[in-house]
């Protein structure tokens, strides 16, 4: 049994629309679960948001941190670790971006409107971590699936629970891809609902301490894949 668990990868329903309990219920359920952190990643508003509306920049952010908020106010009541993190699509490719927070985000409104490349490439230079998201996940509205970026890419999620275990097709395909480019590998839910937290994430043998702690630790490959 893995002793500290960190599920990756979930969304709120305050957050993403496709989300179905709130950043609240969530920690709860992860706490039963035995996990010791969870990452929230909601979908940012290139991708399936719930913040709709003619909002200022900075009031469409405000919005979209209440799931990630919610969560870490009852985390930290239960003894749960609670990090921020957020799904960026582009054209139907997803990557999780870590490390970086409201205030980064409100700065960079132009997030919306830069290429891939540039935006991936300024949240490296700036801090984060870019982890790419079920990269061969098929899909009607994914006009091109397999797309990768390898040179602005730091990890790949070569389980998404999702999709399956590491032998399912598009993580099968996505392991190979980390394995082809020497990126980090990672695990994560995906998880829009309490109903089914899945089990997946990584996990260590040392509790982390921070959100850069379990960065610097995957950094150096010493994580679990769930």
């Amino acid at each position: 049994m893995h002793k500290y668990k960190v599920e990756t990868h979930l969304h709120t329903s305050q957050g993403s629309d496709c989300g179905q309990n709130t950043g609240e219920e969530m920690a709860i359920a992860y706490k039963k679960a035995g996990y010791c952190a969870i990452v929230v990643t909601d979908h940012f508003f290139n991708g399936n948001t719930a913040v709709r509306g003619n909002y200022s920049w900075g009031k469409k952010i405000s919005l979209f941190m209440k799931g990630y908020e919610d969560a870490k106010a009852t985390g930290k009541k239960i003894g749960l670790d609670v990090y921020f993190g957020f799904e960026y699509n582009n054209r139907g490719s997803e990557f999780l971006i870590y490390n970086l927070g409201e205030e980064w985000l409100c700065s960079y409104p132009e997030i919306m409107t830069d290429s891939l490349e540039k935006v991936l490439a300024k949240v490296r230079n700036d801090g984060g971590f870019v982890i790419h998201a079920h990269p061969f996940r098929e899909a009607p509205y994914i006009p091109n699936p397999g797309r990768v970026i390898p040179e602005h890419t730091d990890a790949v999620e070569v389980i998404n629970k999702t999709q399956g275990d590491i032998t399912s097709p598009p993580n099968r395909l996505a392991y190979e891809y980390s394995q082809k480019y020497d990126l980090i590998c990672f695990s994560g839910s995906d998880v829009h609902s309490v109903r089914y937290l899945l089990g997946g994430g990584i996990a260590f043998e040392k509790k982390p301490k921070s959100l850069d702690d379990i960065i610097k630790t995957v950094k150096k490959r010493e994580h679990i894949l769930l």
